[in-house]
């Protein structure tokens, strides 16, 4: 895994008379490779938000504020010890990450807050994989093409439609996949919390319990720490008991009211996808040892090709030492109304991965008993109602969106 800095905050400072500190992100990426010049960037970084605790305390405007001196001990001595720690939030890094397994990726996804963008395993062929796995990844994109052919709807345009059904099948072999697989990704974070992870990276603070997934993925996250360790700042870790929130192994309630919270299962490769609703919180309470203890998610083209035994049985191959993107995790969903509604408007369509399309089908019917007052298309596709939500074409269309099979 290899981070580089791409991007980031430019501080508006005047001039390096009145101890300001000019830098761009290439500078600050020279010294996350070890340049000398460490403290001269760093307290560019304070200076930065010694402006932004000064607009809370003080009568000047910004402009003036930028005039004045920088105070070491101000922002060390008492701001940072006050806890008055935002004013550090103001400060974002854009970091491209290659080589962070998947699961590292969705460890850093689960947290709030952040910006990503990462390759697709949906739309892109999946590569740097375990030799054993490549085979059972290109086997199954091979199994699955025809089938999936054969139930895909016809349209005029054949060249795009063959496309479409390449990457469905891609996208379900990729379950055979470990959730340690190499993956590349743009990681966009504030300064604070940049050091709360880190923090709790050095710790080992994936969690409750541990688990043969944390094990394997402890010493990830503390190479990412160990990375980044130049930005760290004394006193600005994490003043509370919270832990990284992927992990946290116990159940919730059932409930569906103005907030909700419900227990279901999915694989890694559909919580990958929903923890990207970033107003919503997920995490996992069972379900990460080696073996599959939960078992394994059939796709229903799977089971329409009568291969389910098979697809099975090559997964249970790679779950005794590894983790693959099929395998089960008993998941916790929490959140209010209004946010998983927009949650169901854009995974109640034919775009959306099936599996997640499924479980958000289920969480919506499950809603619609208690919250009549919904109406009938709340359990629908974004292009039922009237007027649409969605102006785009799935090529499925609303009928068919959460009744397709693939």
């Amino acid at each position: 895994m290899k981070i580089s800095l791409v991007g980031l905050t430019k501080p508006e400072l005047i001039n390096e008379e009145n101890n300001s500190f000019f830098f761009d992100y290439e500078e600050v990426e020279k010294i996350l490779r070890k340049d000398p010049d460490k403290d001269k960037i760093m307290n560019g970084l304070k200076r930065f938000s010694q402006n932004c605790a000064r607009v809370c305390y003080s009568q000047y405007d910004w402009e003036r504020l930028l005039k004045e001196d920088f105070n070491k001990n101000l922002i060390d001595n008492i701001i940072i010890p006050s806890k008055h720690h935002s004013i550090f939030e103001h400060l974002w890094f854009n970091f491209y990450i290659d080589g962070i397994p998947k699961i590292g990726a969705m460890v850093l996804n689960n947290e709030k807050q952040y910006v990503t963008s990462e390759k697709s395993a949906r739309y892109t062929t999946m590569k740097e994989m375990d030799s054993f796995q490549e085979i059972l990844y290109n086997k199954w994109s091979k199994i699955l093409l025809p089938v999936i052919d054969s139930v895909y709807p016809k349209i005029k345009d054949e060249k795009f439609r063959r496309d479409k059904i390449e990457k469905l099948a891609k996208e379900n072999a990729r379950y055979m996949t470990s959730v340690f697989t190499p993956t590349k990704m743009l990681y966009t974070i504030n300064l604070r919390q940049l050091n709360f992870l880190m923090d709790q990276f050095d710790k080992g603070r994936l969690g409750d319990l541990s688990s043969d997934l944390e094990c394997k993925l402890i010493p990830i996250m503390k190479d990412f720490s160990n990375q980044l360790n130049i930005l760290k700042i004394k006193g600005l870790e994490h003043k509370t008991d919270k832990k990284v929130s992927i992990f946290n192994f116990r159940n919730v309630e059932e409930h569906f009211g103005d907030v909700y919270s419900t227990n279901y299962l999915m694989s890694f490769a559909s919580l990958a996808q929903v923890q990207r609703h970033r107003t919503i919180n997920y995490h996992v309470s069972e379900g990460t040892e080696f073996g599959a203890q939960l078992g394994f998610f059939i796709p229903k083209i799977v089971s329409y090709a009568n291969v389910e035994k098979e697809w099975i049985e090559d997964l249970k191959k790679v779950s005794k030492t590894d983790f693959p993107q099929a395998q089960l995790l008993k998941v916790n969903e929490r959140g209010i109304i209004e946010y998983f509604r927009l949650k169901a408007v854009e995974r109640l369509c034919g775009h959306a991965q099936y599996e997640t399309m499924k479980n958000t089908l289920a969480t919506a019917e499950k809603y619609l008993q208690y919250q009549k007052e919904f109406g009938k298309n709340y359990n629908k596709p974004s292009c039922a109602p009237e007027p649409k939500l969605c102006d785009g074409s799935c090529n499925w269309g609303k009928k068919k969106a959460t009744e397709r099979i693939v």
